[in-house]
């Protein structure tokens, strides 16, 4: 009966799909870095590095699976997507789009600590994988005030915030990495051999040092909702420079 049973299974199709499956059809947001995952607090001091160095080793492990030289050895499993500026057609979604870390900007970068060195930290952010999920595009006339002068046609938005007005004063300004966010071209996600989640980074340039910042990050799309509770379409943390 077992054997009958696992010769019907298919390995890359998941059993539990949309909203059956435990994110029920609606992506969460993850960041890095996590080093303890007993925490989301990230705090450090930049005038001594080994504070922070758990957090840029963090970051450049995981970022180690994307270097462009192990995507290109998988040349045939992998497209480049450079010229792709819409959402892919159906008969395309066989295979992922490289997605290169040239994206992430030259600011969030190992070689300056990923910002901390600089007291400016990058955090990067990556959606949780569902299969056959794809996001919907807003019409003009529907975009969320809080995106409005970010959002851009065919990506899925970035939003991050200081939680509380006293968080809001404290965090300062932010840049994102891609800035417009995460692209329709990498979805939907199916299990296609060699993909690569896309990623942004998502940089505090100035956060005011000595106090506790709490920050939540959102991803918008039509088709996204957001639940504090269920942490649904976000991401909290804190930071901390001292």
């Amino acid at each position: 009966m077992m054997a009958v049973f696992y010769q019907t299974l298919d390995w890359n199709i998941p059993r539990l799909r949309g909203a059956d499956s435990l994110l029920r059809q609606n992506p969460g947001l993850g960041m890095r870095p996590i080093p303890d995952v007993a925490t989301t607090l990230i705090r450090f001091n930049k005038a001594r590095p080994a504070t922070f160095a758990q957090y840029v080793d963090h970051i450049q492990g995981f970022l180690n699976y994307y270097e462009n030289e192990l995507q290109q050895a998988e040349t045939g499993t992998l497209i480049d997507c450079d010229s792709i500026t819409e959402m892919r057609r159906p008969e395309e979604w066989d295979k992922a789009c490289r997605f290169d870390i040239k994206q992430l900007g030259d600011d969030c970068v190992k070689q300056q600590a990923y910002g901390f060195e600089d007291g400016q930290p990058c955090i990067l952010l990556k959606m949780n994988r569902i299969y056959d999920w794809i996001p919907e595009a807003y019409s003009n006339g529907s975009v969320p005030s809080e995106i409005q002068g970010s959002w851009a046609e065919y990506f899925v938005t970035v939003h991050c915030e200081g939680e509380n007005p006293a968080d809001k004063d404290n965090i300062g300004p932010l840049k994102y990495y891609p800035a417009n966010g995460f692209h329709f071209k990498y979805f939907p996600y199916r299990n296609q051999q060699g993909y690569r989640s896309p990623l942004v980074f998502v940089r505090l340039d100035e956060p005011r040092t000595g106090v506790l910042i709490m920050i939540s990050c959102k991803i918008y799309a039509k088709n996204i909702y957001h639940n504090v509770n269920e942490k649904a379409g976000m991401v909290h943390f804190e930071v901390m420079v001292d």
